[in-house]
């Protein structure tokens, strides 16, 4: 559905990501009730920022086995935690396949950037997934300016644009354990470079970093990410050596800093190092979620674990779960299969794959 979509909407908007004749849906999982599932797990650290403890991290695992065994009744084994750095991790990603992705980057570090294709892009990803207007302007709007309601996607777009590039700027005021801005020159915060992993020859779908993710893209911008200043706790996208043909990437950051723009972004909630281990996996049950079943986002349905966090109130998003309320195939949204990875033929063939 997402292909059509997209070649529908026009191959030159930056939500299609080009040509839309080499775009492919990844299968849908096929998991029975009661399955148990194993994950391949490493763990990829920027050495200059907080780090979960390995009694966190069991925490947080066994936080989302729970979870996930509650919302979507599948018992889910983790491997034994691997250890990597985030430069190591990128030296996956095929050179080629790289170059092309880059020119998805809205460069915010130098101020080289495109403005109008940023808000086409949001658009056009808005439109592909199928965001009706007012669901996705109500579960913004308690966080956005006080402006005049838009009255099409592409307003709201606009302002999505606006807002999270005014907020991405924010992020760079926030400084690491040794003083220096947590993003830095380097490239571990972009987005589009953790979406890249998957074309190499990636052994794990769970990648948990302590790295801040905050960028812009002219591509798959999601409402929840803007208003956030292009934050993303964690994403599920195509991996082409994943038995699921996708893996998670996943922020503790937002978890364990306390800087007065983290804080504020979550509404005031501060957490013990306990609760900030417990609360990451019980958010991780969303991005599997979106791993073996595929589904999308019930934006404003707050009772489904499938709905996006709002800002970072992890804690407020948490208490309102009712898995009773949301089951498999209660809404669209929730049906197994409603948003599949898409993934780029050429890329794959870049990438030396038959």
């Amino acid at each position: 559905m997402l292909k059509h979509l997209c070649v529908a909407v026009a191959i030159l908007l930056a939500g299609c990501k080009g040509d839309g004749n080499v775009w492919r849906n990844a299968s849908v999982p096929v998991i029975q009730p009661g399955a148990t599932v194993q994950l391949r797990v490493v763990q990829a650290t920027n050495p200059r920022l907080a780090r979960m403890s390995p009694q966190q991290m069991r925490i947080l695992l066994a936080s989302a086995q729970k979870t996930v065994k509650e919302n979507f009744g599948v018992n889910v084994e983790f491997t034994q935690v691997d250890e990597t750095g985030i430069e190591r991790l990128f030296a996956l990603i095929p050179p080629r396949v790289l170059a092309e992705r880059k020119q998805s980057i809205y460069d915010f570090k130098s101020g080289i950037g495109d403005k109008q294709k940023l808000a086409a892009g949001i658009n056009a990803t808005l439109t592909e997934r199928g965001t009706k207007l007012e669901q996705g302007y109500g579960y913004a709007k308690p966080y956005l300016p006080e402006v005049p309601p838009p009255k099409t996607l592409m307003e709201f777009s606009e302002l999505l644009s606006r807002v999270m590039l005014e907020r991405l700027d924010n992020w760079r005021s926030v400084k690491a354990a040794d003083g220096a801005p947590v993003l830095d020159a380097s490239p571990y915060n972009e987005w589009i470079y953790w979406d890249t992993l998957g074309y190499g020859k990636l052994p794990y779908e769970l990648v948990i970093t302590n790295q801040l993710l905050a960028s812009a893209e002219y591509v798959d911008v999601d409402i929840h990410s803007a208003i956030r200043g292009g934050v993303s706790v964690g994403t599920t996208t195509y991996s082409r050596d994943s038995k699921f043909g996708a893996y998670i990437f996943w922020s503790t950051f937002p978890f364990l800093d306390n800087s007065e723009n983290t804080v504020q972004m979550r509404g005031g909630e501060t957490y013990s190092a306990e609760e900030a281990a417990q609360l990451s996996g019980t958010y991780l049950a969303h991005e599997i979620g979106h791993l073996l079943f595929q589904f999308g986002h019930p934006f404003g349905q707050k009772s489904c674990v499938m709905s996006p966090v709002r800002m970072l109130r992890f804690r407020a998003w948490s208490r309102q779960i009712d898995s009773a309320a949301c089951p498999i195939g209660s809404r669209p949204e929730m049906s197994v299969g409603a948003v599949p990875p898409i993934f780029n033929s050429n890329w794959l063939r870049m990438a030396g794959e038959p």
